[in-house]
C-alpha cells in the first residue's frame, strides 16, 4: 500500500527547502530551456520537478508523470500519475514576489475526476493543503471548509486575467463591478487552496488557458473543502490529464455564489 500523503508532505518539504536555498539568489533564476508547458524554465523549477520525481520513483513502481517541465515520463496505463507544476507562480518568484507554491496532485484514472490525492504548499508561509477523495481537505492537519459567503458584493473573487483576450475581459466587466473585491494573486494552485480554506469566496478563469498542471491538486483540495465548480456555461470540468488540454473553469464557495457568478457571465 502506498502511502501517498507521507510522499506528497515529503515532497513539499523538499521543494520548500529549495525554493529556500535558491530564493533571492540569480542562480535560482538561470534559464535551464524551455519547458514542456512553453515556458522558460528556471533552476529552482528544474531542481524542485527532479526533487519530486525521484522521492516518488524511489517509493512507487508503476508511475506516470505529467509535469510543468519534463512534459509526460512514463509508460501510458500506469496504475498512478502524479500531476506536478514544482513552482507554481514561478513569476512571482522571479520577482520576489511573495505568492507562490508547489502543487502535486496523484491520480488513478484518466481525467481530473480520478484526482485521489493533493497537495499545495504555501512556500512563503510553509501552509500546507492536502486532500484525499472523498476524505476532506486539511491545512496543516487542520480541516478546512469554503467560506459560506452568500452576497457576491461581499466577496473576495479571485480573477485570472493573465494573457487574457479582450472578448474574455469584456465578459468578466460585470462581475469585477459586481464583487467587493476582485483579486489576482499569480498562482492559480494556491488560490484553489484559499477558496478551500474561506480566504477567497470564488475564482474563475475563462481565458481558455488553464491546464491541469495548475489546477488538479488544488481542484481536489477544493472541492473536498465544499467548493463547486463548473465550465462557464454551468457544464462540468472534467479535463484529460494531458498538457495539451486549456480549459476554463469557475469555482464558488457554495451553489448560491457560483449560480449568481455564472448569471454575470452568461447574462
Amino acid at each position: 500500500m502506498v502511502n501517498w500523503e507521507s510522499i506528497l508532505k515529503e515532497a513539499g518539504e523538499q521543494v520548500q527547502s529549495i525554493s529556500d536555498q535558491l530564493k533571492g539568489r540569480q542562480s535560482g533564476l538561470e534559464a535551464q530551456g524551455q519547458g514542456a508547458g512553453g515556458d522558460i524554465t528556471m533552476k529552482v523549477d528544474a531542481d524542485a520537478e527532479r526533487s519530486i520525481m525521484d522521492l516518488v520513483k524511489g517509493q512507487v513502481d508503476d508511475v506516470r508523470f505529467v509535469t510543468e517541465e519534463a512534459g509526460v515520463v512514463g509508460r501510458a496505463g500506469a496504475a498512478w500519475t502524479v500531476v506536478i507544476d514544482p513552482i507554481d507562480g514561478s513569476m512571482n518568484y522571479a520577482r520576489g514576489l511573495p505568492f507562490y507554491c508547489t502543487s502535486i496532485a496523484v491520480l488513478d484514472g484518466p481525467t481530473l475526476e480520478e484526482a485521489r490525492y493533493g497537495l499545495v504548499r504555501n512556500l512563503i508561509t510553509e501552509e500546507t493543503y492536502f486532500a484525499e477523495r472523498g476524505a476532506g481537505a486539511e491545512r496543516d492537519g487542520t480541516p478546512i471548509r469554503t467560506s459560506r459567503a452568500k452576497k457576491l458584493s461581499d466577496a473576495c473573487v479571485g480573477i485570472d486575467m493573465s494573457k487574457a483576450p479582450r472578448a474574455a475581459v469584456e465578459r468578466l466587466v460585470p462581475l469585477i463591478a459586481g464583487v467587493r473585491k476582485p483579486a489576482h494573486f499569480g498562482a492559480n494552485a494556491l488560490e484553489q487552496a484559499f477558496l478551500a480554506d474561506g480566504k477567497v469566496d470564488a475564482f474563475v478563469d475563462i481565458r481558455d488557458r488553464m491546464r491541469v498542471v495548475d489546477f488538479a491538486a488544488g481542484y481536489l483540495i477544493a472541492k473536498e473543502a465544499g467548493a463547486v465548480m463548473s465550465d462557464p456555461v454551468g457544464g462540468p470540468v472534467n479535463t484529460k490529464v494531458s498538457l495539451d488540454e486549456k480549459f476554463n473553469v469557475v469555482a464558488s464557495c457554495n451553489s448560491t455564489i457560483q449560480e449568481r457568478i455564472l448569471k454575470l457571465l452568461n447574462p
